[in-house]
């Protein structure tokens, strides 16, 4: 729970102070997959893994197409 509270606190104060973390987590992109899902027009889109040295990974949308 304390992870998923530092990564939410993160992603806010990311939006007030662009560059800026509570506890400096870096995180980088890990890999992407393919999702079947409408995408402007698209069947598919893909997304990137982005994993954080805290052990905490999320989801970020990388493009219409896959």
């Amino acid at each position: 729970m304390t992870k998923l509270l530092q990564t939410i606190t993160d992603r806010l104060l990311e939006k007030l102070v662009p560059g800026g973390t509570a506890h400096a987590v870096r995180c980088w992109k890990a890999g992407s997959k393919c999702i079947h899902g409408s995408c402007a027009g698209q069947s598919k889109y893909t997304q990137y893994r982005m994993n954080c040295d805290d052990g905490s990974y999320y989801y970020t949308f990388a493009h219409c197409g896959c």
